[in-house]
């Protein structure tokens, strides 16, 4: 849901603004908060809405940034200064690097069922509930561990999670009968406290030749009788 780059000072400059920058945009600024308030209007547009600082920051010392909702582009060097207007002193740099959770699971046509990975932390709390979902190519909800009342029709009794998840953290989902229409890209959220964590399943459905090798084996072991069925490869 979010991440914190830490950046603390005791140093205490007249008339002082803390400002976040990162050299390789244009404009570079990420934000900038003066003594009594933010002063966002030369914001990089990429960061609207998405960062804060604490009110007290210049009190506390604590200068640190939270950034929410962190995608793959928020990586990069992040610098920490603060400024009395003359000169702009740089208390840290920081590097963030953004990785994106998904893995790829491939069913082939036929299977009983299929396994969506998906973990977490064992020893989970007990208000922690997990859901799974579809935005493509339109919201669905495939599996929710507190409530299946909102779960996809196309989804109905072929779901299910281990009743044991909340002490392993194994919250990963078995999708029984995989079919055509199963393909595709798979959330999986787990909230947990106040913490929203999220992977990403990418399910690549394989349509078999299981047709294409029964009439193979008629045609070879009773031609008669198979051609008038089906036409022989």
């Amino acid at each position: 849901e979010s991440v914190l780059l830490p950046c603390y000072s005791d140093i205490q400059p007249e008339d002082p603004f803390l400002i976040w920058t990162r050299s390789d945009l244009s404009p570079n600024f990420v934000h900038l908060r003066r003594e009594n308030d933010d002063d966002l209007k030369n914001q990089n547009q990429r960061f609207r809405n998405r960062t804060s600082m604490n009110p007290d920051a210049l009190d506390t010392g604590n200068f640190s940034l939270t950034l929410r909702k962190p995608e793959r582009f928020d990586g990069g060097n992040y610098s920490c200064s603060i400024s009395g207007g003359i000169k702009e002193l740089n208390l840290k740099r920081i590097h963030l690097k953004v990785k994106v959770g998904q893995q790829e699971v491939e069913v082939t046509e036929g299977s009983d069922s299929v396994v969506l990975p998906c973990r977490t932390s064992s020893l989970l709390p007990e208000d922690t509930s997990v859901e799974w979902t579809r935005s493509e190519p339109e919201f669905m909800m495939v599996h929710s561990s507190s409530n299946q009342r909102n779960q996809d029709g196309f989804y109905r009794d072929r779901t299910e999670m281990s009743k044991d998840f909340l002490r392993t953290g194994d919250v990963s989902l078995t999708l029984r009968n995989p079919r055509d229409g199963d393909g595709g890209r798979y959330v999986c959220t787990v909230h947990r406290d106040q913490d929203v964590l999220r992977q990403t399943v990418v399910l690549k459905y394989v349509k078999g030749k299981t047709g294409f090798y029964w009439k193979l084996i008629c045609c070879m072991t009773d031609f008669i009788k198979c051609s008038s069925a089906t036409t022989c490869p």
